[in-house]
């Protein structure tokens, strides 16, 4: 059947519709409310350039949704819709990594017929004359939960997604005729057999929590507690007790490490601070502290004395520690504190006291001991103190951590 034949009205209307245009849709695995649907004309496939067509469409319970074309949040050609006071807007954006994607004034799109918000859906009808063909193109996909924006501003602020993805589009396949090939096009109906796409966040919102219980829990509790039992007057406190579960503490710390690398990459956020901090500390962690802990435990048995390597592991536990801890307020940060369903302002509350109560508690252990030890130097002023720092009594060898 021809296109031409429309004497047939309707029903011939809507077969020349599904001609004129194959159009590529998909939806973010989970949500059934949203789609993205893109196609481009004839024009712009034959000359590899040219005007590309896309649709939005999301219920209004989204504070806002947003397509982009790219490979990742970086470079990426944004276009973010949310409603506005008597319709919708469409603000093209320019990505430059993990922020906030600012207005982009040079990007040229026009909302076409269609466009506008109807039975709580918000429908974005778009006309792109500067974004890029290329017969398998890359695009990325996000949207956040919450009340509508509701602005007519381009530059509306906007605040994390809640899930993010990337897809590929087969645009030399999803060829039009049309001048607004979504004017009577239903993404909703079975027939159009939209895909559905996985975003980061399925699973991700499990990844994000098991990171920061474990490296909460390994940094404010774990370290600080099994340093703390150098000062239990027991024999052999170090090889049997300490030194194991600190080890122990260390492979937790490895394994969120590996979830929080997941999340960086997948999310393109490595180049921020709290990644950056986090892999020096665990760097640090790794590379030297048991080294340091090892040397002088060898030190020791061969001397019985102290030597550098347990000034440097003691120091450097304490620096790491406290390093790890305000990485773990950058990345709270990171997450979205209360913006952020999994980032709570009440879990950030908890980690800044459960660290405060923790860092009390070491210091005044440490000042109890060194009050300790130099009451005991006063008793005996010709007791000499190994150079180890070990206990007066000779009990524990290596506790002076």
């Amino acid at each position: 059947m021809k296109c031409s034949m429309l004497s047939l009205k309707a029903v011939t209307l809507g077969l020349c519709s599904f001609v004129a245009a194959q159009i590529s849709t998909f939806s973010p695995r989970g949500q059934s409310e949203i789609f993205y649907s893109i196609t481009v004309p004839e024009t712009t496939v034959s000359s590899g350039s040219g005007p590309i067509f896309f649709q939005i469409q999301a219920p209004t319970t989204l504070r806002w949704v947003a397509l982009g074309q790219g490979t990742e949040m970086t470079g990426a050609s944004i276009f973010v819709l949310y409603s506005s006071s008597s319709n919708v807007t469409i603000s093209p954006r320019l990505g430059t990594g993990h922020v906030q994607p600012r207005h982009n004034p040079d990007a040229e799109v026009s909302l076409l017929e269609g466009s506008g918000v109807q039975s709580g859906i918000m429908t974005a009808n778009v006309r792109c004359d500067t974004c890029n063909y290329s017969a398998n193109s890359p695009w990325i996909f996000a949207y956040k939960q919450g009340a509508s924006l509701n602005s007519d501003s381009p530059e509306a602020d906007i605040s994390i997604h809640d899930d993010f993805g990337t897809t590929s589009i087969a645009l030399s396949k999803a060829v039009t005729t049309s001048d607004n090939p979504f004017l009577e096009y239903d993404p909703r109906d079975p027939s159009n057999q939209p895909s559905e796409i996985g975003g980061q966040a399925e699973g991700g919102a499990g990844i994000l929590i098991a990171h920061g219980v474990i490296m909460s829990i390994s940094f404010v509790i774990l370290f600080p507690s099994f340093g703390l039992l150098l000062a239990l007057p027991l024999r052999g406190v170090v090889p049997k007790v300490h030194a194991p579960l600190q080890v122990f503490t260390l492979l937790l710390v490895i394994a969120g490490m590996g979830l929080g690398l997941k999340m960086g990459t997948d999310g393109d956020i490595l180049d921020n601070a709290h990644p950056i901090l986090g892999l020096i500390v665990i760097g640090l962690l790794i590379l030297f502290q048991p080294a340091m802990g090892l040397l002088q435990h060898l030190h020791f048995r061969r001397t019985g004395g102290k030597s550098i390597f347990a000034i440097l592991h003691r120091w450097l536990g304490r620096f790491a520690i406290i390093l790890g801890v305000v990485t773990g307020g950058l990345g709270f940060r990171l997450a979205g504190i209360d913006r952020n369903p999994k980032t709570p302002k009440s879990a950030v509350i908890a980690y800044a006291v459960i660290a405060g109560v923790m860092g009390l508690l070491y210091m005044a252990v440490q000042v109890l001991r060194a009050v300790r030890k130099h009451a005991e130097q006063n008793r005996d002023p010709h007791r000499r103190k190994k150079s180890d720092g070990t206990a007066e009594s000779g009990v524990n060898g290596q506790n002076a951590r």
